[in-house]
């Protein structure tokens, strides 16, 4: 990990020339700067910080995460789990930074998923109700994973909370300092909104993911198929097109990503989302 001093070097030399650019050009800087100053180690500080204060009684109420307090419920997160590795294990280990996914579930009946940076998934149980099937749910996941490996959030944060937020936060000497920041870029961070061609990234590799995962590849065109252009939290922060289902399918069949799909196992699948769904 590149020190703070050694960072705060490399700032003071180069944020002029980039302050300069971005306002003389009007362009987005953001992939640049995030590669640049937030490193994997730095990712998953603010993403760990981030599940801390998620998880703490302020936000519980907005953020109820399940209670596995009896042995279907128990069953039902081991589920979700084992489907979250799974197409974890899917990843080329190329793709993977350096730091491991993990999943929690929010209770409640949004259809929602979300991410952060360092690795942090959340899915809210009403996506899994609003899934037909295992290749949907483990879609999203996909989708989300996608997002992480490609470092979407990462540049999402440095355009959306600024630079300044996050240099206070990773610069600073004390626990502290990335608690107070992180709390300040809270809502910020749990509703990231990435552009179109991120969507679009994360769509193919996704569908990549979930391909080489033994699942229908399309998994993620079919739920997207039975969604509203509005009113849909997912939605909001993954913004949709006409021609996203289509283009989904037409990546399927003319990059092979469903070579690993093996159609022999659908109905096992299919009986094993839903008997865990029915223990939700």
């Amino acid at each position: 990990m590149m020190k703070p001093s050694s960072l705060f070097s490399k700032i003071t030399t180069i944020l002029p020339v980039l302050a300069l650019s971005m306002s003389m050009m009007q362009c987005s800087c953001s992939d640049t700067l995030g590669s640049l100053f937030i490193s994997e180690d730095d990712e998953l500080r603010l993403g760990t910080e981030f599940d801390v204060q998620l998880r703490s009684e302020v936000n519980r109420e907005e953020y109820p995460i399940y209670n596995a307090s009896t042995v279907e419920k128990q069953e039902f997160q081991e589920y979700i789990e084992t489907t979250f590795e799974s197409v974890y294990n899917a990843i080329p280990k190329s793709e993977r930074p350096a730091y491991p996914f993990k999943v929690a579930i929010i209770e409640k009946d949004v259809i929602n998923a979300f991410a952060v940076p360092g690795g942090y998934i959340y899915v809210y149980t009403g996506i899994v109700n609003k899934a037909n099937n295992e290749a949907e749910l483990a879609g999203v996941l996909a989708h989300e994973m996608a997002h992480i490996t490609k470092h979407h959030y990462r540049d999402a944060v440095m355009k959306q909370a600024g630079l300044s937020i996050l240099m206070d936060a990773l610069l600073g000497e004390n626990a502290s300092q990335l608690s107070q920041a992180v709390a300040s870029m809270f809502s910020t961070l749990s509703q990231l909104k990435v552009s179109r061609e991120n969507e679009d990234d994360a769509d193919a590799t996704g569908t990549r993911y979930l391909g080489d995962s033994r699942r229908n590849p399309t998994g993620i065109a079919t739920l997207f198929s039975r969604m509203p252009s509005s009113g849909i939290d997912w939605l909001s922060t993954h913004p949709a097109s006409t021609d996203r289902v289509g283009a989904v399918n037409k990546l399927v069949g003319s990059e092979g990503a469903a070579k690993s799909w093996d159609t022999s196992e659908e109905a096992k699948f299919q009986s094993r989302f839903e008997a865990a769904r029915a223990k939700m």
